[in-house]
């Protein structure tokens, strides 16, 4: 997970003790607004943003197994990566073009982008998330993986609209 935290959260909790109800639920519909916000823009960045990686080529076999290849059929170099029983129930093109390094994962079944979630669990915070263990290991790197990141950047976009929603929320309830 990928926390955005409010800047000044002590002057913004005694703002909105000042002010009252609507300052919270105008801080609340900030925190909520970023946060949908944020999921949006890291499933964009998975869906849409350019992939450089390696082009992989699946190929099914007669025998019930799929072979997966990288390279380049056409220039004559492969390189087999992965055989796996195909039992049909995988979405799967016959060609995937990977994200490179330093790229959003590159989207294939779309189950990455499915599994993004949020949760307000206060008025003043938010949790945004993905149900599969995996998205870390993208987000990250691993010992084997180069980061691909795509919650950083949308998180990192987002954090200036939060301060100033959250600026205007409060402004709007003093008045």
């Amino acid at each position: 997970m990928i926390e955005l935290q409010i800047e000044g959260l002590d002057r913004v909790r005694a703002e909105i003790k000042r002010i009252g109800k609507e300052a919270e639920q105008g801080v609340a519909n900030a925190v909520k607004a970023t946060a949908l916000e944020v999921i949006s823009d890291v499933k964009k960045r998975i869906q849409r943003g350019p992939k450089s990686g390696t082009t992989y080529w699946r190929v099914p076999g007669e025998d019930g197994l799929m072979r997966v290849y990288a390279g380049s059929p056409y220039a004559g170099v492969t390189k087999l990566v992965a055989v796996f029983k195909a039992d049909g129930k995988q979405n799967l093109s016959l060609t995937h073009k990977s994200s490179a390094a330093g790229e959003a994962p590159a989207t294939d079944t779309g189950a990455l982008a499915s599994s993004v979630y949020f949760t307000q669990s206060s008025k003043l915070s938010a949790t945004i998330g993905s149900r599969l263990a995996y998205s870390a290991y993208l987000e990250f790197g691993t010992a084997k993986i180069k980061p691909r990141p795509s919650w950083t950047p949308a998180v990192e976009a987002a954090a200036p609209k939060l301060q100033k929603r959250i600026e205007t929320a409060i402004r709007k309830a003093a008045k």
